[in-house]
């Protein structure tokens, strides 16, 4: 059986396509269109793709008017395990953009680290990282960006924290440089999104 798992994940690079943008978006569904139009493959080869991917448990689809959606399988026993190899090909800050691009109304966000964290900062630290987000950001939203971003680092949630601002008192908080708000801009940092400080 996990010999057979193996050769359907590993069999081509349409699939590995697949996989390197839809794990990195795991709260978003794509038709197969969509897909199509993100990376530039024919219709035709992306829905044997995903078929394929769905059979083996890592998708799931549902049908949305006219088409079928595919994201990732929150139930696949190894989803941890393969969204860790997807981001150690991608890279960490490729996955953290996709993986914040879809988020409504963020104008800009920033990780208080400096990417790719090293193993150290992974396994042996407990402090918690800084998440900065900039915008008029519904809370579950925070709360989701937060969960994801954790886990395309491969870290319990509670070791990224969310620092939610909107623009205004963001903007504000800068010019007055706030001691906090100096030490996220001062500090490590990795731009994920935007710019995090207005020009």
């Amino acid at each position: 059986m996990e010999q057979e798992f193996l050769s359907e994940l590993f069999a081509s690079r349409l699939r590995a396509a697949v996989l390197g943008f839809v794990v990195p978006r795991p709260h978003r569904g794509y038709s197969l269109t969509e897909l199509s139009r993100n990376l530039d493959l024919p219709i035709s080869s992306l829905q044997h793709e995903c078929y394929k991917l769905e059979r083996i448990g890592i998708l799931i689809s549902h049908r949305e008017g006219s088409s079928r959606r595919y994201s990732v399988n929150p139930d696949f026993p190894l989803r941890r395990e393969l969204t860790a190899l997807i981001v150690g090909a991608l890279g960490q800050k490729a996955s953290l953009q996709a993986t914040l691009e879809h988020v409504q109304t963020l104008e800009s966000a920033f990780i208080a680290a400096a990417l790719p964290l090293d193993d150290e900062l992974i396994v042996e630290s407990t402090a918690t990282i800084p998440l900065v987000l900039v915008g008029d950001i519904p809370l579950e939203e925070i709360d989701a960006a937060q969960s994801r971003v954790a886990d395309m680092l491969g870290l319990p949630t509670g070791r990224i924290e969310a620092v939610y601002y909107l623009p205004e008192d963001w903007q504000s908080r800068v010019a007055q440089r706030a001691p906090y708000a100096v030490w996220l801009l001062e500090g490590p940092r990795t731009h994920l999104l935007g710019e995090p400080v207005a020009g």
